[in-house]
């Protein structure tokens, strides 16, 4: 797959240029629009009609350039996902790659991961593809899905916020579609052989440390639906996990000392921050990708690494089903 990996990160650089000339031209332009009349107030005719010819062209030049990135995301998409079911195909014959499946939003608040629907604003999700793995039994839904707050609106009314979540982000950002998630990443489900008791959830240690959408979500979920920090007695565990739990004994009964050390493992093994709930007969977890779960990393293009992380984070899911079983 070398050739194509080599055309796709052609493709990507040259996405790039386009993108980082495009947005900040508007940049340019929105800051012109704020303080541009106070300039050309003093100006004289000439100057002002020089101006506004300049003014012309440079659109003209604009709209030729942001057609010309429109057509090279519209072309490094369809690349890029031609590319990732070939790849998923050839690793994973038994999975089912669906480029235009979608999240089940149903599942995505039954998880609390991102909120609950009963008393917090349902996020709204993106999906990007679709992967469905057997796990024993079941099936697998493993979803690349970009989540976006509905609280998040009323931040985006002011001009500020805008400004920096439409123009900035996406020059700076990883890829320009996740630049109006706070979440961009794995999402998966997978019925179990018990059923829970309420609902159990791990989340990283550090995550209310931080300021977000996640961090808010856990507080919430705490104030409202009374969810308890449950201490347990494996220190290795809990410098990876933050336990919260409506019933202690249930979540006891769940992470076991086999589980917690198995968790332990799967989780250093994984090497990135995991989420994970238990409700009803349900297992949900997540973890962020920047660059997307399923698209090929930006840094991982040049060598065999784009193989290895989809490998990892697929088998990873795989593997987290067969061990919670």
């Amino acid at each position: 797959m070398n050739r194509e990996l080599t055309r796709i990160a052609r493709l990507r650089r040259v996405v790039r240029v386009l993108l980082v000339i495009v947005y900040s031209a508007t940049l340019v332009w929105f800051v012109f629009c704020l303080f541009g009349g106070y300039l050309l107030a003093s100006a004289d005719y000439a100057t002002n009609v020089q101006t506004s010819q300049y003014i012309l062209y440079g659109f003209i030049f604009f709209c030729v350039l942001h057609f010309a990135l429109m057509r090279g995301l519209q072309s490094l998409g369809g690349q890029e996902t031609a590319l990732m079911g070939r790849i998923v195909g050839e690793l994973f014959p038994e999975a089912r790659f669906n480029p235009a499946g979608g999240v089940d939003r149903e599942a995505l608040a039954e998880s609390r991961l991102f909120g609950d629907a009963s008393t917090l604003p349902s996020p709204e999700a993106t999906s990007y593809g679709r992967v469905e793995l057997p796990v024993g039994e079941q099936t697998m839904q493993i979803c690349d899905v970009g989540i976006t707050p509905q609280h998040d609106k009323g931040l985006a009314a002011n001009p500020l916020t805008m400004l920096y979540r439409s123009i900035m982000r996406p020059i700076f950002g990883t890829r320009i579609e996740s630049s109006m998630h706070t979440f961009r990443g794995m999402f998966g489900y997978c019925r179990t052989q018990r059923r829970f008791k309420g609902y159990v959830l791990l989340l990283p240690d550090h995550l209310e440390d931080k300021l977000g959408y996640l961090a808010q979500s856990v507080q919430r979920i705490r104030q409202k639906n009374g969810a308890k920090f449950v201490h347990l007695e494996d220190p290795e565990f809990e410098s990876l996990f933050a336990v919260y739990a409506d019933d202690e004994v249930e979540a006891r009964m769940v992470l076991t000392p086999t589980t917690m050390r198995r968790m332990t493992g799967l989780r250093r093994s994984f090497n990135r921050d995991l989420m994970i709930s238990f409700r009803g007969d349900t297992l949900y977890f997540a973890s962020g990708t920047p660059d997307g779960f399923l698209r090929p990393g930006r840094r991982s293009l040049a060598d065999e690494r784009l193989l290895e992380q989809l490998y990892r984070e697929i088998d990873f899911c795989r593997t987290v089903g067969a061990e919670m079983k």
